[in-house]
């Protein structure tokens, strides 16, 4: 058994991971503390004793962190989603708030949530793949398996693409408009700034209060709107709400084009709460890609969703330290 970590911008889940299986058999989820990164170590580790009590065996953990890592994942750089953190030692913080834990490995959230589906999800099988969380920010990892060496020998069974200091893999900070919103990370135009839960949300409300006369039961919502009461009125039948969702696979589809060019990326996976918005979304994405990636791409980009949902990051972080 494995303690799985899986930090969010809203909410932290931690799980007890049969590593054998690849399941959860126990969670716990918490509301993300605005309380800076030594503090929320010390509250997964008030969580971690819970599951510990009642699985004593459980003495590793793996954790999953929004925001990018250095290459020997000590650091925490910058998360956008997690007000306050700057350049934070994580697995240090958890190491001196967990000492009864022997092994703990950090990294990002979207690259443990591709190792979850590369050995055993949407990727199992694959070589090359990228996989996008749509959750409060817009996450991504590049997995890529190299080519066997020449004369013999194999190559790296299973490679996340780090890039020269770690942190390769931001598909949310990609721009698609130079000239589009602010961002939580200071540019303008990224993704994240449209498909992010966040900014899905207001981008939605901004709509309702431009068009007074538009008719749809999320007027009534407009305060509190999120993407899963957006989800709930398209299911219902409104018009508007499932537009919403035409858009954002519209939005998405257009990234994972360039992602596709510059790449020769063939398979996007999608994960996160966002991607349960389903048909309407996975379809709009990819027409989108077909409509903007290069010919000789057209036939063979595909799109899935990511098996695990909401479980991968804490299935992923768990087999950071797995045998």
């Amino acid at each position: 058994m494995i303690l799985g970590v899986d930090i969010g911008g809203t909410t932290i889940k931690l799980g007890a991971v049969d590593e054998r299986a690849g399941r959860v058999v126990a969670e716990l989820a918490f509301v993300t503390p605005q309380i800076g990164a030594q503090g929320v170590a010390q509250e997964i580790a008030v969580h971690a004793r819970k599951l510990h009590s009642n699985y004593p065996d459980l003495h590793t953990a793996g954790v999953g962190v929004p925001g990018a890592m250095n290459r020997d994942r000590s650091l925490v750089r910058y998360p956008p989603n997690l007000h306050g953190w700057k350049e934070e030692p994580l697995r240090q913080y958890l190491q001196e708030a967990l000492p009864e834990f022997n092994r703990i490995e950090v990294d990002n959230d979207a690259k443990v949530a591709a190792l979850a589906e590369a050995k055993l999800g949407a990727g199992k099988g694959l070589s090359h793949f990228l996989l996008v969380t749509l959750g409060t920010g817009v996450g991504g990892a590049i997995y890529a398996t190299l080519p066997p060496k020449e004369g013999g020998g194999q190559g790296v069974v299973d490679s996340i693409f780090r890039g020269a200091s770690g942190g390769a893999g931001e598909f949310g900070h990609t721009t698609i408009d130079f000239n589009g919103p602010k961002c939580n990370c200071g540019s303008y135009g990224c993704i994240e700034a449209y498909l992010g839960q966040h900014y899905l949300s207001d981008r939605t409300k901004a709509k309702l209060l431009k068009n007074p006369t538009l008719s749809s039961p999320l007027r009534a919502e407009e305060n509190e709107l999120t993407p899963k009461l957006i989800f709930d009125a398209m299911t219902a039948g409104d018009a508007f709400a499932r537009s919403v969702f035409v858009e954002a696979g519209t939005l998405l589809g257009a990234a994972f084009a360039s992602a596709a060019n510059l790449l020769d990326m063939h398979v996007f996976i999608i994960g996160g709460g966002v991607a349960e918005a389903g048909p309407v979304l996975f379809d709009a994405a990819l027409e989108s890609l077909r409509a903007r990636v290069l010919a000789n791409l057209r036939p063979v980009v595909e799109i899935r969703k990511a098996q695990f949902g909401n479980q991968a990051g804490m299935i992923g972080a768990a087999m950071l330290v797995a045998g």
